[in-house]
Order: structure tokens, then C-alpha cells, then sequence
């Protein structure tokens, strides 16, 4: 019988909310770094501690609201914001169906992505089944437009740093797109089963490092940047520790 995996502590409820940190708020918005494990809104029938509610409660101390904008996935990390009133709201909300915003997403990949960057473009469809995305030919079969741009950071043995702008934000979309090239995520055993074999991380290595916009009251463009937390730094430490000791060249 296969040993027993203990819980990780590092998402119960009391540890997740101490890294829970806040970038910036003003009577707008605020932007949240959400840790990896959290997730951003309720999901029905799961009791799973959130992002949106505890800041609604945090919030309500001072009368101020929290209104969903957009979402990142569970097990990703990183940037989130969050508007304080339905004026805010209507417009950050306007931008993302835009797809104005700049979000930019560190993400560790495996192989050797050939090309420095890149743009890929894939049909995508929500499948019940898993709780995932797939890859369809077309919007004939129920497929939306899933688009991304990269950029090669930094290259491994085994594995490539890239830096990820998304054009649109479907579910899952980075995860999906990159899997579906040969590359997918390290640690993400939900597209890759063989990930759950991964030692040095538990969870997609996956960061919503950038965020900038257009201030819904005063038009300027803010930028935000989170930077890489402690799991996915010691996973590219270790990388290029192995890459100076096989004698690679970056």
C-alpha cells in the first residue's frame, strides 16, 4: 500500500492567511498578493477558505465593500485586484473585457522551449469531466479564443523560466496552452499526472508576478509587482545550482 501523503501545512487556513499581503488600497481598489492554495472567490459546495470573503471582512471593519474583478487559479500565486465600489467596479471590469490590463505571469516549464518567445493561440472548452479545459479545433465546437505572448527568461537542462503576457483569461488558459505544447507547468499534476511525482514543489509553479491598469477614478496608468514566492525562488535556485554543476551554459 502506497504511504500516505500528510496535508501540507502550508495551506490550512491559519497559515495561508498570514501570507495573505496587501500591494495597495485606496477608496478604489485594492491589489492583494493571494498565496498559492487560496483560492480568489467561493466556489459552490466547497467550504475552502477565500480570498473575497475574508477580505469583505477585513473590509467591513472600515464600511468599505470587496467586488470581484477578475480570479486566478487556486494554486497559482500572485496579483488580484479588487474594487471597493460599483463606479470602480464597472470600469476595472470594462477594462479586463478589453483585455487592456498588462498581466504578466513568471511560470517554470518543462523541456527546452526552442523559441526565445512567442505567441500561442488555441480554441479552449470547460469540460465538467476533471474540472478542466481542453483544446478544441474551433468556436464550431464550443471552443473561445485562448491567446498568450512569451518570453524565455532563462533556460535550464530540463526546464525553461518564462515570462507570460495573456491577451485573454480563460480558465486554466497558461496551464492548458503551454501543456499542450510539450511544456507543461512543473508541479502541475492536475494537466500532468506525472507532476505529482515532483519532490521541490506541490503545486503549479505559477506566479501573477505584473499587474498594471488604468485608475478607475483618475485615468493614470498603476503598476504592481509581486515578486516570486519562497517555493517557486528555491525551485529556480535549485535549477541554476544543477545548471552551474552539469556545466551548462545559460
Amino acid at each position: 500500500m502506497p504511504e500516505k501523503k500528510e496535508p501540507n501545512k502550508r495551506y490550512f487556513k491559519g497559515a495561508l492567511l498570514r501570507r495573505v499581503q496587501v500591494i495597495y488600497q485606496d477608496h478604489d481598489l485594492i491589489v492583494m498578493n493571494k498565496p498559492a492554495g487560496m483560492l480568489t472567490v467561493p466556489i459552490p459546495k466547497m467550504q475552502s477558505l477565500n480570498l473575497l470573503e475574508h477580505l469583505k471582512q477585513e473590509l467591513a471593519k472600515t464600511r468599505e465593500q470587496a467586488i470581484t474583478v477578475h480570479r486566478i487559479d487556486r494554486y497559482t500565486s500572485g496579483l488580484v485586484v479588487f474594487a471597493k465600489n460599483s463606479k470602480a467596479h464597472k470600469n476595472l471590469v470594462k477594462q479586463f473585457l478589453a483585455h487592456t490590463p498588462v498581466r504578466t505571469y513568471l511560470a517554470l516549464v518543462r523541456g527546452n522551449v526552442k523559441n526565445d518567445s512567442g505567441t500561442l493561440e488555441h480554441y479552449l472548452k470547460k469540460v465538467d469531466k476533471g474540472f478542466r479545459n481542453v483544446v478544441v479545433r474551433g468556436e464550431k465546437e464550443g471552443g473561445a479564443l485562448a491567446r498568450l505572448h512569451y518570453k524565455v527568461i532563462e533556460r535550464f537542462p530540463d526546464t525553461t523560466l518564462v515570462h507570460i503576457n495573456l491577451d485573454t483569461g480563460l480558465k486554466n488558459q497558461i496551464r492548458v496552452q503551454f501543456e499542450t505544447i510539450g511544456h507543461p507547468m512543473v508541479g502541475d499534476r492536475h494537466y500532468h499526472s506525472r507532476e505529482a511525482d515532483e519532490p521541490r514543489i506541490d503545486r503549479q509553479a505559477l506566479h501573477a508576478l505584473e499587474l498594471s491598469f488604468d485608475h478607475p477614478t483618475t485615468g493614470d496608468k498603476v503598476m504592481f509587482r509581486a515578486p516570486a514566492p519562497g517555493d517557486i525562488q528555491n525551485l529556480i535556485n535549485f535549477y541554476r545550482k544543477n545548471r552551474r554543476n552539469t556545466g551548462v551554459i545559460p
